[in-house]
């Protein structure tokens, strides 16, 4: 199935309302919930949290990106993967309802147990409707899903600022969670009205496991390494710093994935329509590159200088241990849009294997990195961080244009021009904001500054890129 062009630019319209509109609404949320809940709440959601990702991985097992991947998929399929999904989801949640007082005792918070047996009925109803999200996908219906995901966050978002004004605390946030999902399937239920038909078919379960099995393991490997940190943090440490570190994750990591998200979930299946062209996806590749080195470079290096006045004016001092942390983590992320589209080309040219081979080195890279850091302070780990999100570029980067058979080192090169300017605008601005006497004054300023070496750095050294990309999208 070859996609029109238009379709592609709908797909990548409504997936940035739907994304960019539940950013903007979550962080208006999170900047209200953070000046009513104290980091240790927080804290003790990201335990959580730990769980629920690895839980929804198993839950996918790679069968949406198998599903989008294959060209010839039947409604026997689908229906094959709805019920492996809900199969895999139920039993998940067994185990952790029953596992939960002793996850509990393991980090010495009785109040785990009761938190991890609610909030995990989420994992059972997002299985529920990955099927209806990867019909949408498959057919670029983004429109649906913004008008859903957007839907929910608000209400659930609601709901949970509610309760966080009348003093539930860290239950806020638990019952925020399972809403946001539950109100997310009962629309896609009602809108799609696809049923599954009552067959399970061992051969299609076999054929889109063997190239979903691989994206599963490199999921769950994935998902073990970004929630490790939690992990040892809650664990070494305290709630409190572990509040910390999932809050300026959550103000890096979260818009940067987002971003990320929109624009994959519309070139996954895309691009697979040309899996066999590898000048094409070479040739996309460097565009969704360039794009991305465009628009968010600039503005995570603009995060990591205006970080003081930012957390002092939106959080306030209570927050001010995050500082450092978001300095050194919108920098490390940075690289995160450019990996995960080099990622994605291995899914796309049938090569799973391969794409696991790359997510084992890397993730052992990141643990070792890791393991050498902790002792140090999670301001430590988080430079370990921005070392393995380096390291990974390199790798996957390498490897993919010589898999294409381009100059392993032509995207390297393409990345190197911007990232340089960025550090020269980030420490122009950082020089610059010191003489400013108030915080609001050092955010204003820290701004403009900002915005204004963009516009002469760019136009100056990179106008050439600027208008080929810009002349490569209009057309």
């Amino acid at each position: 199935m070859v996609y029109k062009k238009q379709e592609f630019v709908n797909g990548i319209f409504w997936s940035a309302i739907d994304k960019f509109g539940i950013v903007a609404v979550q962080i208006i949320l999170e900047i209200v919930m953070a000046r009513l809940l104290l980091p240790s709440d927080y804290g003790v959601l990201g335990v959580v949290a730990v769980f629920i990702a690895i839980g929804q991985v198993f839950t996918d097992g790679g069968f949406s990106n198998a599903l989008i991947q294959k060209q010839d998929r039947t409604e026997i399929d689908f229906s094959t993967v709805f019920f492996s999904n809900i199969a895999i989801a139920t039993v998940i949640y067994c185990m952790l309802f029953f596992s939960a007082p002793f996850i509990a005792v393991f980090y010495n918070l009785p109040i785990l147990s009761s938190i991890i047996r609610v909030i995990c009925v989420a994992i059972i109803i997002n299985a529920a409707v990955i099927v209806h999200r990867t019909k949408l996908s498959i057919s670029l219906d983004f429109k649906v899903q913004a008008k859903y995901s957007l839907l929910s966050v608000t209400i659930s978002g609601a709901i949970g600022l509610f309760l966080a004004l009348h003093g539930y605390g860290v239950w806020s946030l638990v019952y925020q969670s399972v809403l946001l999902y539950t109100f997310n399937a009962v629309f896609l239920f009602l809108h799609l009205k696809w049923t599954p038909i009552f067959i399970f078919s061992k051969k299609s379960f076999n054929e889109l496991f063997y190239f979903g099995s691989k994206i599963l393991i490199a999921s769950f490997i994935q998902a073990i390494y970004n929630n490790l940190y939690s992990v040892l943090i809650a664990k070494k440490f305290s709630t409190k710093e572990l509040g910390l570190y999932s809050k300026s994750n959550q103000f890096t990591l979260f818009p940067i994935s987002t971003l990320t998200s929109m624009m994959q979930r519309v070139a996954f299946p895309y691009l697979s329509s040309y899996q066999n062209d590898g000048e094409k996806l070479f040739s996309l590749n460097q565009k969704f590159t360039k794009m991305n080195l465009l628009l968010i470079a600039p503005f995570f290096f603009g995060l990591s200088a205006l970080a003081e006045p930012f957390v002092r004016i939106v959080f306030s001092d209570t927050w001010i241990e995050i500082i450092p942390l978001i300095r050194i983590l919108a920098i490390a992320y940075v690289f995160y849009p450019v990996i995960v589209n080099n990622m994605y080309l291995f899914q796309i040219m049938n090569k799973p294997k391969v794409y696991l081979a790359l997510e084992v080195v890397t993730k052992i890279s990141g643990i070792l990195i890791l393991l050498l850091t902790m002792k140090y302070g999670i301001v430590i780990m988080a430079f370990g961080l921005l070392t393995q999100q380096f390291l990974q570029l390199i790798i996957t980067s390498v490897y993919l244009n010589k898999l294409l058979g381009k100059s392993v080192f032509i995207q390297l090169k393409m990345i190197v021009p911007h990232i340089l300017i960025c550090f020269v605008i980030l420490s122009i601005t950082l020089f610059g904001v010191n003489f400013m006497t108030t915080v609001l004054l050092k955010l204003l300023v820290g701004l403009a500054l900002t915005v204004m070496l963009y516009f002469v750095f760019y136009f100056c050294f990179l106008k050439a890129e600027i208008k080929e990309l810009y002349s490569s999208f209009k057309k």
